[in-house]
């Protein structure tokens, strides 16, 4: 299995826990769906698979933020050229 293969079972993974965001689906779908576009960037495509798998909706809240934000998969996402025409929401709410 190649890192496009086990990218598409994460998202599939990943989007049926409830981790990821709808909006976050179809620009990792188009990633790693079409390899032809991205095997130049691999180490990228590697580095969305880590943040990912390790992706922690509650990462931002709080002093002990561990694993990776949705802002980071956005960040990783532009710097594959996809643009994501929304701000991430944050987990946390102060009242």
């Amino acid at each position: 299995m190649d890192i496009f293969e086990k990218l598409a079972a994460l998202i599939l993974r990943e989007h049926q826990q409830g981790e990821l965001p709808d909006y976050l689906v179809e620009p990792l779908q188009h990633i790693a769906s079409h390899p032809e576009h991205y095997r130049d960037q691999i180490a990228l495509v590697e580095q969305l698979h880590t943040q990912l798998g390790e992706l922690d909706p509650y990462s931002d809240c709080g002093c002990f933020g561990e694993g990776f934000t949705v802002a980071d998969l956005i960040t990783t996402l532009k710097k594959l050229g996809i643009d994501i025409n929304t701000a991430p929401p944050t987990s946390c709410t102060l009242s």
